[in-house]
């Protein structure tokens, strides 16, 4: 991946920050697994760079690589091609022969299953990587402060079994924090909590990551958690990375079919380039809905074949004033479903052989069976090879 693409999203305006300093470089990693028929290529070429207490997320489906290469920074496996650099030390390298074991790494890892003890307390959960390394003062001090700090003081004398999963999951992160490492890596930390409580362990998790400054490496396949989460997206597929940036970014402007599908609610409708636009980078393009202008993606290389892609909520129902006839990204629709979602609701519009997602406020919800017109701005719209 070259190096304006790794980059992609602004790096030098992460929190703020004008002096970028790289924490962690991923350069090149190639892991491959011995499968039933041969060798299976888990990772191909990755790379990436992760600035300095930023919080990186690793997003995509099940077996597109992430957490193969979260636990390759972590040291749980070696990659057989590449080098990883955690501050400026090479912890791999295939080049120089170089494999840091993971204990010698200062990371922190909290696992999808948090691996806690169910014989110790919360105490001595978080207490266990300082065993051999701090005085017993010392570490009543630290594991107090920590657990302190994550509202877990008055449960530290209680077994593990005995907490709740959002209680559970606070102490495997106090447990990865307290050595002060460099470097959090999270493995779908999130992913066994029940809805409510996943969204508040979002703004928590993010707080606990800000205040501490400390890097963080995150694996989640779920698309909302790593917007509402991360500094910046890096989204994989099939063992490659596909492309990194800011999540709004990311979101409004994808340079990739796959990463537009995955990341969020999208609409593709089938389309034909027609011709040039205005702007230098728009294309007219025709279809079932009729005549939309839209941004060519990164990945369009030209011919006639193309699919129109737009949000949701880029979709703006019209009052009844004349559209200008089916052009002006304009169309008309049938409401064939609405659906109550609290602060939105989704609306299903069929125009033709075409179902439309829409996602508008509640209270401009139209009536199911109702005819309407929409619109949607040449800038929401992506054209993508057909």
């Amino acid at each position: 991946m070259q190096e304006e693409e790794k980059f992609a999203g602004g790096t030098s305006a992460l929190h703020g920050h004008g002096d970028f300093r790289i924490m962690i470089s991923v350069k090149d990693l190639v892991k491959v697994f011995a499968g039933a028929r041969g060798e299976v290529r888990a990772l191909r070429g990755v790379s990436f760079d992760v600035a300095k207490g930023e919080l990186f997320t690793l997003l995509g489906p099940s077996g597109c690589g992430k957490t193969t290469t979260l636990r390759c920074i972590a040291g749980l496996e070696q990659p057989v091609a590449g080098e990883i650099v955690i501050d400026d030390r090479a912890v791999f390298s295939a080049r120089g022969g170089a494999f840091v074991p993971p204990e010698e790494r200062h990371i922190g890892m909290v696992f999808q299953s948090y691996a806690i003890w169910p014989h110790m307390t919360v105490f001595q959960n978080v207490a266990y990587p300082l065993a051999g390394s701090a005085s017993r003062a010392e570490i009543r001090e630290r594991v107090g402060s920590i657990l302190d700090r994550l509202s877990l003081g008055p449960l530290a004398d209680r077994l593990a079994p005995n907490l709740s999963g959002g209680q559970q999951q606070r102490v495997a992160l106090a447990r990865a924090l307290v050595a002060q490492p460099r470097v959090l890596l999270l493995d779908e930390p999130l992913s066994n909590l029940d809805a409510k409580l996943r969204e508040q362990m979002r703004f928590e998790l993010k707080s606990l990551q800000e205040s501490f400054g400390i890097t963080a490496v995150y694996v989640t396949h779920d698309q909302e958690e790593a917007l509402a989460l991360s500094d910046r997206i890096a989204v994989m597929h099939d063992g490659a990375l596909l492309e990194v940036g800011r999540p709004a970014e990311l979101y409004a402007r994808p340079a990739h079919r796959i990463t537009a599908d995955f990341l969020g609610a999208a609409n593709f409708v089938p389309a034909r380039a027609a011709a040039d636009a205005g702007a230098a980078a728009e294309l007219l393009v025709e279809s079932a809905l009729g005549r939309f202008v839209a941004r060519r993606s990164a990945e369009w290389t030209g011919g006639e074949a193309a699919l129109l892609f737009f949000r949701p909520e880029n979709i703006e129902l019209m009052d009844d004033r004349p559209t200008g006839g089916n052009g002006g990204n304009c169309a008309a629709a049938a409401v064939e479903r609405v659906t109550f979602l609290g602060a939105a609701a989704d609306v299903i519009l069929r125009c033709g052989a075409i179902a439309l997602r829409a996602r508008i406020h509640p209270a401009q919800a139209p009536a199911a069976g109702r005819q309407v017109k929409f619109r949607v701005a040449p800038e929401s719209c992506i054209v993508f090879p057909g």
